[in-house]
């Protein structure tokens, strides 16, 4: 979309003659497209052609069609006219507005599936309206970025809000009646938390009272030392500090001693959201800083584990631990189901997410600036006393957003505890139970409303950490020198960390690998290619479908996370936080939940998509999306503005701006999100695995499918032929990255 290069409409002078502006080009697409395209369709072939449904043949019989075709002529006729003044700028917002709501009721009208017409005409209103927000003065923004915005807007509305609002209909509209007996009954049960357990012999209600108290007066006593020479001017603080250190407590305990899939869940998520990102961060330090010479194999090792579906790595880990895995039962000797239930999920999801919070981290620490550090060292600040006062506190953005992604992958994630939970419940296997084994889609989106109120909570506490905080560190001026070796004492524990994360790593992909070419992995270890033979007519095809849609929405994906992070991060428009919010409501829920959703609000009417490619890209592109927007909001964080208002000093627009100054600079962070929507894509199980069909098919169903039914070495084949395709992907893109993130800092070009 392109955009006049002025700063406000209220800048502009009253006539500009010579230009056609961007309303013209959006009406005459509407036009062209209104006329010559199907405004819906038959079947699932979203670009299916049909003359009978053209604008050009409805003109006779479908009064919306004409009235929207007449709206984009006049909507013509004023972008022809000089640069638009307020008044005519809200004509063409109430003309493109009405336009929109046209399109829709022909779609209603007709009943049947949306056609590329109707997609073109109402995306040109909506572009236009946007454009036209900003020529009115209603929205303080430049043309550009007012499309942009309502763009998002309704892509986020329709792909995350109207599945999510289908899912909350459900869990209290059941056989046509409005009712919370589904809420009550699920509360209720104790597969979903039991609190105070009859047969125990101590009270777990009193054990957490106690625990909360002694929580509270805790944090009474170091607020009281900390603020001991103005206890009144902190009292407010002190007393909101006793106070939350006791709800704390209490909760902790009560998670602790209770039982059900929300204490399982909960608990895990912490457990895995710290140890992942701590490793995370530790593998994103070494690969800067380390003086060992293992830091050229943090970029591929540190990533290894997530080109994998989890679900595998759970079955691998069962091939090593389980009763009779190699390491336990051959070399120790033991018959242990120690690994099946929390600690085995656990390790499984450490091992899968830890490569998420290296990805958000490894630009933080990649863009912090060497000479802040050579200033600490000048007045001979030691090495711990460097990374505890600058080092810290400029990686706390990066640590707080790879936090939030664990902990929610952590909740969201179904495929490990579904094969490692050993009957133990946690809240995504409740979901997936629900609906696959009760048939209960009502008590499936009540797990699914609980999960988003506990993501609410995790961005709270995200905004009081970071709130007051500044992080610019890239400012434009040239910098030199380079980084700080991390102390002793704190990079001896992270190479050994690294190593033995490593090890066994190698180990669980060196199982499955074997397994790929035995007859049946602990049983019957002939060796044998029939595995590997059988792809070429069941598999390889699948997986080919699998790359061809993962490559087409890792594109989309990453440009539209970097697109709303600077929306966000750098715009000031009413409802910002909401669409933020909004944007990563996606990682909010089980895949599960979001699968559903997508099957109940697209399975009939005008937005049907069931059955097609379409529904699957959409599904990996706003699953996958809020990781380009947190690593990018990070980025954004350590850029000063003073870029921007340089480039706005001479004129340049917002898109001139975005495309020339901080997209250079952003490259890494981008580049991470493409690498990491497409390995998602890829080994994305939880979400698809109610979208697919015989004719759309995924690798990673039919591999939980083939393991399903037995087939295990089949499953491991297909598993090592995508680990070893992705294996080389990440590489590639891993080289890619260390050049731009290298380069990023000159890439400003005017």
């Amino acid at each position: 979309m392109s955009v006049h290069t002025v700063t406000h409409p209220s800048a502009v002078p009253a006539t500009v003659h010579g230009r056609v502006g961007t309303p013209f080009w959006w009406a005459l697409l509407i036009l062209v497209g209104g006329l010559a395209l199907p405004w819906s369709r038959q079947g699932v072939n979203v670009l299916a052609y049909d003359a009978a449904r053209t604008g050009l043949w409805l003109l006779g019989q479908a009064w919306p069609v004409v009235t929207a075709l007449v709206l984009a002529a006049a909507l013509l006729f004023l972008g022809r006219q000089p640069l638009p003044s307020r008044t005519s700028g809200r004509v063409m917002l109430g003309l493109s507005t009405l336009g929109m709501a046209l399109t829709v009721a022909q779609l209603f009208m007709r009943g049947e599936p949306f056609g590329l017409g109707a997609v073109v005409v109402f995306l040109g209103f909506l572009s236009i309206a946007g454009i036209s927000l900003s020529y009115s003065g209603w929205l303080r923004v430049e043309p550009f970025a007012g499309a942009a915005i309502l763009w998002l807007a309704v892509f986020i509305g329709v792909f995350i809000l109207y599945p999510l609002g289908t899912m909350l209909a459900t869990s209290v509209w059941v056989r046509g009646e409005f009712t919370l007996d589904v809420f009550r009954q699920t509360l209720r049960s104790p597969t979903f938390f039991l609190f105070e357990n009859p047969w125990t012999e101590v009270s777990e209600r009193r054990l957490a009272q106690w625990v909360g108290l002694a929580a509270g007066f805790a944090a009474l006593a170091v607020q009281l030392v900390a603020h001991r020479r103005e206890l009144g001017r902190h009292a407010l603080r002190i007393a909101a500090w006793t106070l939350v250190s006791a709800a704390c407590g209490y909760s902790l305990s009560a998670l602790y001693t209770g039982f059900g899939a929300l204490r399982n869940s909960v608990l895990l998520a912490l457990s895995v959201g710290l140890v992942s990102t701590a490793l995370g961060l530790s593998f994103a330090l070494l690969a800067q800083r380390s003086r060992f010479p293992i830091r050229s194999l943090m970029g591929p090792f540190s990533t290894l584990s997530m080109i994998t579906p989890p679900f595998v790595l759970g079955l691998a880990m069962i091939y090593m631990f389980g009763r009779q895995g190699l390491i336990t039962n051959r070399l120790l000797g033991m018959n242990t189901t120690a690994f099946y239930g929390p600690l085995g999920v656990g390790v499984a999801q450490v091992l899968a997410f830890t490569p998420l919070a290296y990805l958000v981290l490894t630009g933080v620490v990649r863009s912090l600036d060497p000479a802040m550090e050579e200033a600490a060292q000048t007045l001979r600040a030691s090495r711990w006393r460097l990374f505890h006062t600058v080092t810290w506190p400029l990686l706390r953005p990066g640590v707080a957003n790879a936090f939030l992604l664990c902990v929610i992958e952590s909740l969201a994630d179904f495929g490990n505890p579904l094969i490692l939970g050993g009957g133990v419940p946690f809240l995504p296997t409740e979901v997936f139970f629900a609906i696959e084994g009760r048939f209960n889609q009502n008590e499936a989106a009540v797990y699914g409303v609980i999960l988003l109120f506990m993501t609410v909570g995790v961005f709270l506490l995200q905004h009081y950490w970071l709130r007051k905080a500044s992080y610019v560190t890239v400012t434009g001026k040239p910098s030199s020198g380079h980084p700080s070796p991390l102390p002793g004492a704190l990079e001896y524990p992270m190479v050994t960390a690294f190593v033995l994360w490593t090890l066994l790593g190698i180990m669980l992909y060196a199982s499955v690998f074997s397994g790929s070419f035995v007859k049946l992995w602990g049983f019957n270890n002939t060796f044998t290619l029939e595995h590997y033979e059988a792809l070429r007519t069941s598999g390889l095809g699948v997986f080919l479908d699998t790359a061809r849609l993962a490559a087409i929405a890792a594109v989309p994906s990453a440009l539209v996370g970097f697109l709303i992070a600077y929306v966000v991060g750098r715009l000031n428009f009413p409802g910002r936080s909401l669409l933020e919010f909004t944007s990563m409501l996606s990682f909010a829920v089980p895949g599960t939940v979001m699968g559903i959703g997508y099957v109940l609000a697209f399975n009939s009417g005008p937005l049907r998509l069931t059955g097609t490619e379409l529904i699957i890209i959409l599904a990996f592109v706003f699953r996958n999306m809020p990781v380009g927007i947190r690593s990018g909001l990070a980025a954004l964080q350590q850029i000063d503005r003073s870029l921007e208002e340089a480039s706005t000093t001479l004129r340049a627009s917002n898109l001139t701006t975005l495309r020339r100054i901080l997209f250079p600079l952003l490259v890494p962070a981008v580049i991470s999100g493409l690498m990491f929507s497409f390995v998602r894509a890829m080994t994305a199980i939880s979400q698809v695995i109610f979208l697919v069909t015989p004719s759309t098919n995924l690798a990673t169903v039919l591999i939980l499918s083939w393991v399903g039914h037995g087939s295990i070495g089949r499953g491991a084949a297909l598993s090592c032929v995508l680990i070893a395709a992705m294996a080389v992907v990440v590489l590639l893109l891993n080289v890619v990255l260390h050049r731009t993130g290298r380069n990023a800092g000159r890439a400003i070009t005017y």
